[in-house]
């Protein structure tokens, strides 16, 4: 509210004096929840790549108590200026002014580079918002009629809400951010063998990439791509059945898992899939068969269709080779997940990953089981990569039109197409595209997985990959025969 200019000063400061401590304090808190929203809004809108540039710092169990302390010291100081003031509205905005210049410096000096910039649409807009709250809380009427309790306004009951709403977020942010212990032979966290039940390797590649992966077995090689949010541990139950007779090569990405990216890296898919290509060509492999879930599509048929002589065969399932139209439920999914709102869920809560693969497994699968699979995207620093591919389904249109382009390069590889019904994400329109992409191929639906299939149908893939390989073998056998 606006102060009366006709209001003697007196009296305008003996109404200020007269305001106690617990109506200041609701004040703050009162300014606290709009300004914790503000804030959060305005990190999110500052341009950047979506998760992979995000600053932890600027997260929300950050910011939502620093927002509360500063909204509450803001209403006291307030209180106070107006006591000895006759003007304490332009001082309390000086303040507030001071205050976020010196955050920004701060963060300008002692944090990374480009923190400050990302923080100055919140740190400013909080400043100017607790300048103009604070006073007009602090100073409006509180109207009661005669012999009546003041009513409980819809705004009043907006701002509870709201509050309780963010409380309950910040008690949910700081769970999500308890760390993994850290493993044994310099593993980031442990691993337990009876799990995942292979040894982890890791090599330097000349592009600056550290790569973690598996090598089991002897054979003919199958590399295991993985999809998102997900890493190597995911072909744990396929590597052990199939190492007896084949042997199973499955990496993480730069970011993914245990592996690390070189400096500049940007995460794409392109960038990723190059990666791949670099790192089978430092192992040496060659007449692979390729086994590809979800992003391992588009990330090994790009290294297919740039390099088919290295690759013998395909096994595939629930993924895609081709650009997504925003209008399509991929494309839907990709503008919502992998925007502000999927950013916030999964650099705040891991609630990306977590869903995705509670949600993506029909099977119950075991919490501790569960908890592995989440443990590479639990570290602060690591958990915007699951937010940033659901954007890349969109935003990296021109690399699946080359991947897709190079399909044609590929139509004389034999294809083992796992098809998971209740995978919503890849509905058949796909499958028939791969089932056209690859003349030779063998479709096997699975009408009780979901998009980790190999979760729920590994004991159908284990006899059925061995089989394929197997009978191409000594098809290809036989031809060579014939030719001599």
């Amino acid at each position: 509210m606006t102060e009366d200019r006709a209001t003697p000063p007196e009296t305008r400061t003996t109404r200020r004096t007269g305001v106690n401590a617990l109506r200041v304090l609701r004040s703050g808190l009162t300014a606290s929840a709009i300004v914790v929203l503000l804030a959060t809004a305005a990190v999110l809108a500052a341009p950047h790549a979506r998760g992979i540039a995000f600053f932890p710092a600027l997260r929300y169990a950050v910011v939502a108590p620093a927002c509360g302390l500063v909204a509450v010291a803001a209403a006291f100081l307030y209180r106070a200026l107006a006591e000895r003031f006759a003007r304490p509205r332009p001082m309390l905005a000086a303040v507030l002014a001071g205050l976020a210049a010196g955050v920004l410096l701060a963060m300008a000096a002692a944090g990374p580079r480009g923190l400050a910039a990302a923080a100055l649409p919140a740190v400013l807009g909080v400043a100017a918002a607790l300048a103009l709250l604070v006073p007009r809380l602090l100073e409006r009427p509180r109207p009661r009629r005669a012999g009546r309790p003041r009513p409980f306004r819809a705004g009043t009951a907006a701002i509870v809400l709201l509050g309780a709403l963010e409380l309950v977020g910040l008690f949910g942010a700081l769970s999500s951010e308890r760390a993994a212990p850290r493993g044994a032979q310099g593993l980031a966290f442990e691993i337990p063998r009876a799990m995942f039940d292979a040894d982890h390797r890791f090599v330097e590649l000349p592009g600056g990439a550290r790569i973690h992966y598996v090598d089991e077995g002897e054979g003919e090689t199958l590399l295991f791509l993985h999809g998102n949010p997900a890493w190597s541990f995911q072909w744990r139950d396929l590597v052990r059945g199939l190492r007896g007779s084949h042997r199973c090569v499955a990496l993480d990405y730069p970011g993914f898992g245990l592996s690390d990216a070189p400096a500049g890296f940007g995460f794409t898919p392109r960038e990723q899939s190059l990666v791949v290509e670099e790192f089978v060509d430092r192992l040496g492999l060659r007449d692979v068969t390729l086994v590809m879930q979800d992003w391992g599509g588009p990330i090994g048929l790009g290294l297919a269709g740039r390099r088919p002589e290295l690759v013998r065969r395909v096994v595939l399932g629930s993924t895609w080779a081709w650009p997504t139209s925003t209008s399509t439920p991929r494309g839907k999914f990709s503008i919502l997940v992998g925007g502000p709102l999927g950013e916030f869920a999964q650099v705040n809560f891991n609630a990306f990953a977590s869903l995705g693969i509670k949600n993506g497994i029909v099977r119950e699968l075991p919490a501790e089981v569960a908890d592995v699979y989440l443990h590479p995207f639990r570290p602060l620093d690591r958990r915007g990569i699951a937010a940033f591919y659901p954007g890349q389904i969109t935003a990296a249109t021109a690399y699946f039109a080359e991947v897709e382009a190079g399909l044609p390069r590929l139509a004389d590889k034999e294809a083992l197409l796992f098809w998971a019904l209740k995978d919503v994400g890849f509905p058949r329109d796909d499958l028939a595209r791969f089932e056209e992409a690859f003349p030779h191929h063998r479709t096997i639906e699975l009408p009780d997985a979901d998009h980790f299939f190999f979760e729920d149908a590994a004991d159908v893939m284990i006899p059925e990959i061995r089989a394929f390989v197997s009978s191409a073998s000594a098809r290809a056998t036989t031809a060579r025969g014939d030719v001599r």
